[in-house]
């Protein structure tokens, strides 16, 4: 079965635009959250579509958005959800089941948390997906996921279940059979992979993985 890849440019930071040049071409569909498009004018590409409240996008930006006749879903700038959000929404109920978020992070800590959590929303539609930085890939997980190694990557699980976390771990430095991980504490952080790849099971919550490097 063919699984839709998207990938949504929310309008946080985005260090080094040369490390994301390879990957964008790997999508089906790109969607940009409002101020994501001037990411994606760096990045050198044309969106399939914008989405938000156009509040970060520049005159000048939406002169060429209208020449290039890319559809664009306005929202009011006082609403529910932020942009991304909407992002989200828009690309589990077009059926992608594989998404990706760059330009998810940043200085608003706020932000940042709040998409993190935003990967919970992929659950009940069976959908997979991560947020993309310059130095991490986080997920959100409640069942199984492989992680191929990556020189110079630390692998963190971090509970988000109030009673914590029951995993497994296979092909790490410090492996786990059916241990408890308790919400609120760091006894999953900086793990590493030993093996080709890492396997994680969460038997019981859902957890934050990121894969980190310094």
């Amino acid at each position: 079965m063919l699984i839709l890849k998207g990938l949504i440019i929310s309008s946080g930071d985005i260090e080094n635009y040369e490390s994301f040049i390879e990957i964008v071409n790997d999508y089906d569909y790109i969607l940009c959250a409002d101020g994501g498009l001037r990411h994606a004018q760096f990045l050198g590409i044309t969106p399939d579509a914008i989405i938000g409240d156009f509040d970060s996008i520049s005159k000048e930006s939406l002169k060429l958005v209208h020449k290039l006749n890319i559809p664009m879903y306005r929202f009011p700038i006082e609403k529910n959800e932020t942009d991304t959000e909407l992002a989200l929404k828009f690309m589990l109920e077009k059926g992608y089941k594989n998404i990706t978020l760059i330009g998810a992070t940043g200085s608003r800590i706020d932000h940042t948390l709040a998409n993190m959590f935003l990967l919970r929303n992929l659950l009940p539609y069976n959908a997979v997906g991560k947020i993309v930085n310059n130095n991490n890939i986080i997920y959100l997980v409640n069942n199984k996921i492989k992680l191929t190694k990556k020189d110079g990557y630390y692998i963190s699980i971090i509970p988000i279940s109030t009673d914590g976390v029951i995993v497994s771990l296979e092909g790490f430095y410090y492996p786990l059979k059916n241990e408890g991980i308790p919400f609120g504490s760091t006894l999953g952080i900086s793990n590493k992979i030993i093996g080709e790849q890492g396997i994680i099971r969460i038997k019981k919550g859902e957890a934050i993985i990121i894969e980190a490097k310094d």
